[in-house]
């Protein structure tokens, strides 16, 4: 079936929206008050409030010239009204509604952005929004968005903010969540910088359509709710990169930059905004604020110079069996919502929680098999549907570490590579806390609550129900566990081109190629790569493991003293006579030969092989040069230059298993165009001092 494509303002909306299935944060009237930091007490069952998004600089800046036309002269000692200021934002002319309910609207302030559209993944597009339209977005030679075509315009105009989508009942929100950051708890957190534009649904499913960097929320705290383009690079690139993987992950759609400065601790940076999608980009930390439980109770943090109190209301305190940290309806609404209606969870609410921690669990195994650390796993930052979720200071393996720590804001390690199983496993111990009201309810009544069900329950009944929700999910934990073992298993046999594995393959396959690698100072990545290019049934010849282990060396390390490159290619050549036997036993060959035929297992073998283990990874190096390049090419006015390195980048993530000039052995071919040179360059090592580069926290 062809799917009618339509601009981004005519999208159909899901016929339950968030909107309607969870209570809205009441913000007062004033225009200040979607950019004015509010705690919402804990006992508030509120996830959403309504903003708008501002892309301009933070703290406002306003000419004399603007002043007057707001009825002040500042000469004269006038002070202009913030609330005035903020007015000229509101979208007070209306377009015609749409088939959706919903109407473009801006105003001649508003209309002044002046946005550049970088880039538009298709493949995002393709596979989540194919109903959606973008015109000439993807022609990175289609000139100023004042020549767009009418599609590429109206994605513009929404994703910038330039106008608004909205209806009397639906428009623009961003949610509220607490969290756990660096094992710490938190408190309120919530979109400090992403505000949802949309929800729509396609014979590909429900979809929210987002943009980080939008600006202040009631969440943003002290900061500015906009983002760097560096920032906007690395998470527009790094949500295609993963999915091109086959991990779980929120998607990109576009980028965009404008004139808006950020400030940084680098000074003045250019901004960027990102349109990614989701199905839901609802996190563990959403169901942490309805319940935080023990970690939230007597918590205070410094905040605006004064004490913050986490939200707490002491009249509600007093009525709530919760302590004032909790509201069990505002608990059982986001539980069933997000089950029913976004996971589409027919079982029950247990069922649906093991749901949870199988999908978090298959997640993080693909990260360690593939060699990703995210960085910042907190507890905001893990989505409840198992969405790899927030690029921030992310990394892909470069010379193998299990200790390896990519952000530099995490001196102690907690989100190492190797961490990176345990502290998804903390943010789920801390969704179960959450959830543990609900889920003994269930057990004890054979049903999910009603509604109200927490109006006049007593400090006894939550007790009762927080012990039967213990037994309910007893060993879910294990679950975890199995599930990540068992999914990292497959992995690793995927990657190493088996069929089978046995339980020796763990320590005698996987953990002894990693010490090699780590004792060679060898890649991860290139190294996988390069094992697709071994023929296991020539190790008996001789010289053949020898010379491969010295090819296989020269093409992972970098900067070996000879007496290291010996060492090392010795230690290569005792794993692959091990894996030779391994890869060659009769069940091996047997599984292989009847799927490919006689005398084809091994090039099945090579081919499967090199269909998962890719040739390009978006290495630090890689992202710091196109953000250099574009960087440079924005400042001098030269769109195209930028949009173009991107575009290069973002293919090349999309579709990391092409061959990009490597010949059959896995070395590269000296006699290559331009264009495939530029590619097989980008699929390199990199610089040395490049390899392990640690990224910040700060976008």
């Amino acid at each position: 079936m062809t799917q009618t494509l339509l601009p981004i303002h005519r999208l159909p909306l899901p016929s339950k929206t968030l909107q309607k299935a969870l209570t809205r944060l009441e913000v007062d009237g004033e225009p200040s008050a979607q950019r004015r930091s509010t705690s919402f007490p804990a006992s508030t069952p509120g996830v959403w409030a309504p903003v708008q998004p501002l892309w301009t600089e933070w703290p406002l800046r306003v000419t004399k010239a603007e002043a007057l036309e707001l009825g002040a002269d500042v000469d004269k000692g006038d002070g202009v009204d913030v609330e005035d200021v903020l007015r000229r934002w509101d979208p007070v002319d209306k377009e015609e509604k749409g088939d959706n309910g919903l109407a473009l609207g801006s105003s001649v302030h508003r209309l002044k952005l002046e946005p550049i559209l970088l880039g538009v993944s298709e493949f995002a597009r393709a596979e989540v929004l194919p109903h959606l339209d973008v015109g000439d977005a993807a022609d990175l030679e289609a000139g100023t968005e004042a020549d767009a075509s009418p599609a590429r315009a109206a994605l513009v105009d929404v994703l910038s903010g330039r106008k608004i989508l909205s209806s009397a009942e639906y428009g623009p929100w961003a949610t509220r969540y607490c969290g756990h950051q660096f094992g710490q708890w938190a408190g309120q957190l919530g979109d400090g910088r992403a505000v949802s534009l949309i929800e729509t649904v396609s014979e590909a499913g429900r979809t929210e359509i987002q943009v980080k960097g939008a600006g202040r929320t009631p969440f943003s705290r002290s900061a500015d709710g906009l983002a760097v383009l560096r920032s906007g690079v690395r998470e527009y690139l790094g949500c295609e990169a993963i999915a091109a993987l086959g991990i779980p992950t929120t998607r990109s759609l576009a980028i965009l930059t404008s004139p808006v400065i950020v400030i940084r601790e680098n000074g003045r940076e250019l901004s960027s905004l990102v349109a990614r999608t989701a199905p839901t980009f609802i996190r563990i930390g959403h169901f942490e604020a309805m319940n935080p439980g023990e970690a939230g109770r007597n918590t205070h943090q410094i905040f605006f110079g004064g004490a913050w109190n986490n939200g707490r209301d002491e009249e509600a305190d007093k009525k709530s069996p919760l302590g004032g940290h909790g509201n069990l309806d505002g608990l059982r609404d986001l539980t069933l919502w997000v089950k029913d209606e976004v996971m589409q969870s027919k079982g029950s609410i247990k069922d649906w929680f093991f749901d949870v921690v199988r999908r978090n669990a298959d997640t993080v195994a693909a990260w360690q098999v593939y060699g990703f650390m995210h960085g910042v796993l907190n507890t905001d930052n893990i989505s409840i549907m198992g969405l790899t979720i927030d690029y921030g200071p992310y990394a892909f393996m470069d010379v193998f570490d299990p200790q390896h720590i990519c952000n530099h804001s995490d001196p102690g390690g907690l989100y190492s590579y190797r961490n990176q199983p345990n502290r998804v496993l903390f943010a789920l111990d801390s969704l179960a806390s959450s959830l543990l009201p609900i889920l003994g309810y269930e057990k004890l009544n054979g049903a999910p609550p009603p509604a109200g069900w927490g109006e006049d329950a007593s400090t006894d009944d939550v007790r009762k129900w927080e012990e039967a929700g213990l037994a309910a999910i007893d060993g879910w934990n294990k679950e975890f566990i199995k599930t990540q073992e068992k999914a990292e298993s497959d992995g690793w046999k995927m990657r190493f081109g088996l069929k089978t594995f046995r339980d020796d393959d763990e320590r005698a396959i996987v953990r002894n190629y990693q010490s090699m690698l780590k004792a060679c100072s060898a890649d991860f990545g290139v190294s996988f790569r390069l094992l697709a290019a071994f023929e296991p049934s020539r190790a008996a010849e001789d010289g053949y493991i020898p010379k491969f282990a010295k090819r296989f060396i020269a093409a992972t390390t970098a900067d070996l003293s000879s007496d290291s490159v010996m060492r090392a290619e010795e230690d290569a050549g005792a794993w692959l006579r091990v894996y030779a036997a391994r890869a060659t036993e009769d069940a091996e060959v047997k599984t292989w030969t009847k799927e490919a035929g006689d005398g084809k297992w091994e090039a099945a073998r090579t081919v499967a092989m090199r269909k998962v283990n890719p040739r390009f990874i978006l290495r630090q190096w890689v992202l710091e040069e196109v953000i250099a390049t574009m960087d440079k090419a924005l400042k001098d006015a030269d769109v195209p230059t930028a949009r173009r390195a991107l575009a290069l980048v973002l293919d090349l993530a999309s579709n990391p298993f092409e061959t990009y000039g490597e010949r059959e052995d896995g070395s590269v071919r000296d006699d290559l165009d331009d264009a495939t040179a530029e590619r097989a360059r980008l699929c390199g090592l990199g610089p040395r001092g490049m390899l392990g580069f640690q990224c910040s926290c700060s976008s």
